[in-house]
């Protein structure tokens, strides 16, 4: 299921390297997908001046919401809905651009193990994951 409910035509994985829903994957035995694709329509916020947010990436790990609150102290990012409708959402579902909680420190870019989160403007070749998130212990 985990495999069915995003889009899973990412060309970031491919080039580089990283792919940690591809990983989880693999680690549970998972080898074929026995149910229909979902491929949900999820947008893209680009408002924020120096970051944007690809939902059809993010694989809901929460670990940028608890970059947020736990290292930043900013409690910007929280999860709504459920299912296929599930986001990671910043203050009540606003854009990215029109926050007031946002400290724009980019700690959740860092702790974003997909690429979901990015920094504008950045190459798929500089989307590797940051060392930071594999000392952060989630």
């Amino acid at each position: 299921m985990m495999l069915t409910a995003r889009n899973q035509a990412c060309a970031v994985c491919g080039a580089n390297g990283h792919c940690e829903l591809q990983d989880q994957a693999a680690a549970q035995g998972v080898d074929h997908v026995r149910f229909d694709y979902f491929n949900p329509v999820c947008e893209v916020d680009l408002s924020h001046e120096r970051f944007g947010i690809d939902h059809n990436r993010c694989i809901l790990c929460t670990r940028w919401v608890r970059a947020c609150a736990e290292i930043e102290g900013a409690h910007a990012w929280h999860l709504s809905g459920r299912d296929t409708l599930a986001r990671i959402v910043i203050d009540s579902d606003r854009p990215w651009g029109e926050s007031s909680t946002c400290t724009s420190c980019g700690k959740c870019v860092m702790a974003c193990p997909t690429g979901a989160l990015f920094h504008q403007g950045d190459t798929v070749g500089e989307l590797a994951p940051a060392a930071a998130t594999a000392s952060l212990a989630w």
